[in-house]
């Protein structure tokens, strides 16, 4: 008999929980942690060129149109993230998580990862 599509659903979501504790245990980053250091490399190098941070947009959007976004809100997000950025907001590090499934800076774990107790403690961020 074919199994519940929530059944289905349940195991898809255990099989890619396990993955991503595999590439967290192999500090090993995800296709989105590629992406959001490409996508910060290339704003920082062509935030002080007006017709390079434009050609970069103009890359940038038909794509993320090509998925089914909106072009104006595409546009909308591109010049607010740039705008972030001129403002001095920088790129936002993702840290994996040591073995207690907190994010730590240093990939160790426990009280002396920066993030224990009297930090504070657990969470990701």
């Amino acid at each position: 008999m074919a199994q519940s599509r929530e059944e289905r659903l349940r195991r898809q979501r255990e099989r890619q929980r396990e993955y991503r504790r595999r590439l967290r245990a192999a500090r090993k980053p995800s296709r989105d942690d590629i992406a959001r250091a490409a996508l910060h490399w290339a704003i920082r190098e062509t935030m002080q060129d007006e017709d390079q941070l434009d050609r970069l947009g103009d890359r940038v959007i038909p794509i993320l149109v090509a998925q089914g976004f909106d072009r104006k809100k595409c546009d909308e997000a591109f010049d607010e993230l740039v705008e972030r950025y001129r403002r001095g907001w920088d790129f936002q590090r993702r840290f994996p998580e040591n073995g207690d499934g907190v994010m730590s800076e240093d990939g160790e774990s426990g009280p002396s990862s920066g993030r224990g107790e009297a930090s504070g403690g657990g969470g990701k961020g």
